[in-house]
């Protein structure tokens, strides 16, 4: 970490997938940027892949190729070309085709680690980025014209504006002194990399459960990443089966569609909370991914929406840096909080209300639910618009910086 000044015109706290889009973005912007991430991040594999998966959207796609990411990604990509949903063991149910809407492909389904390690090779293609990895930060302190953060090590580094991306437990929110609206769904997800009897031809199933949502979802060689979310004892219960057990229970209530689940790789579980910080930025800080926001995984979206920030954040500070404004300032940075709030409010309302729809069993909700799934699944242009919104497709973000 010698030989370099300590000034940074941006200070980055997380190296995950949104701080590295984030450094992606701005790398040929000619600012000098930092990346602190506290540690090498640690992979959980399952039937030999990372059991953390992410579904990258069609429109996200065209972000990661604009940050020339995507060329070092696409032969881990697996994509889904349908999706199916149904409730419980209702017949019927929605099937979403991504030739609807003239696309090839709803989004792309990426093992984490691979995500993160191309974007890591994108970002050190420019000098202009400094990636500090193990490096914890001792203090910040903000004054009024710059943010002094201070490394471990001693090393002090002073820039105008630093970013938080350091995931749901944000160190740097905290430091900032940014409470959270908190929405504890009381259960589990639980992953893992599984091996169906039948090739899955790129289709995602979600099946809705009174206890939860199965997401059976589409991955390279013919394997299948389930996101499982469970109310907490019957997560408990399902994470403390032996192997033979969870494999029968998962066939159970997956059901044939592709065969006999032949094996289910190493499980891991985590608590599903939703969650938004009550200001995404304030002077000279600003908050993207998890940090400002966490939704129910029951679309996949929320690395869809950190991804999100990170480009409607980095165009404003390319734009600030064009017009010779101070990019740390509020004005600044309320552009950014303005641009993405209706995007974000949007998709953890919907979020909730899914959830509400498929969890609650009052008098004639489910008669409702079927009647509301009937009639998306054949409403052409109702279906169209929420295909395209949901891939991110109609969305005005950046694919790239100007």
């Amino acid at each position: 970490m010698t030989g370099h000044s300590d000034y940074a015109d941006v200070v980055i706290v997380g190296g995950g997938m949104v701080g590295l889009a984030l450094a992606c973005a701005l790398r040929n912007t000619g600012l000098r940027i930092v990346v602190i991430e506290r540690n090498e991040p640690q992979v959980r594999k399952s039937l030999g892949r990372d059991c953390r998966v992410s579904a990258i959207v069609r429109g996200n796609v065209r972000i990661l190729e604009g940050l020339g990411v995507w060329k070092y990604l696409q032969d881990d990509a697996s994509p889904m070309r349908q999706m199916r949903i149904w409730d419980n063991q209702e017949a019927g149910g929605i099937r979403f085709d991504a030739a609807e809407i003239g696309e090839d492909a709803l989004g792309f389904l990426i093992e984490n680690s691979c995500t993160q390690r191309a974007m890591h090779k994108a970002m050190l293609e420019s000098d202009d980025v400094e990636f500090c990895c193990p490096a914890e930060i001792s203090s910040v302190e903000w004054q009024q014209d710059q943010v002094s953060v201070k490394l471990a090590d001693g090393r002090v580094l002073h820039t105008p504006l630093i970013v938080g991306a350091d995931g749901g437990r944000s160190w740097l929110r905290g430091q900032a002194g940014i409470d959270c609206w908190q929405r504890d769904y009381k259960q589990k997800g639980i992953v893992a990399t599984v091996r169906p009897e039948y090739p899955h031809r790129g289709n995602a199933f979600q099946r809705f459960l009174p206890t939860g949502p199965l997401a059976m979802l589409p991955m390279t060689d013919d394997l299948c990443s389930i996101v499982w979310s469970a109310e907490n004892s019957e997560a408990e219960r399902l994470m403390g089966m032996d192997d033979d057990a969870f494999l029968d229970a998962l066939n159970l209530t997956f059901g044939p569609i592709l065969g006999r689940i032949n094996a289910a790789g190493d499980r891991a579980a985590f608590p599903l909370k939703g969650q938004l910080a009550k200001h995404f930025v304030r002077e000279r800080v600003a908050l993207v991914g998890d940090a400002a926001h966490c939704i129910h995984p029951l679309a996949g979206l929320g690395v869809n929406l950190g991804l999100r920030d990170a480009m409607v954040l980095a165009q404003e500070i390319a734009d600030a840096k064009r017009f010779d404004e101070d990019w740390g300032e509020l004005s600044v940075l309320d552009r950014y909080m303005k641009q993405r709030l209706p995007d974000v409010l949007s998709i953890m309302g919907s979020m909730e209300g899914f959830h509400q729809i498929f969890t609650h069993t009052f008098p004639g909700l489910k008669e409702i639910r079927d009647m509301g799934m009937r009639l998306m699944g054949n409403s052409g242009a109702i279906k169209q618009l929420l295909m395209r919104n949901s891939t991110g497709l109609s969305l005005p973000v950046p694919k790239q910086i100007s």
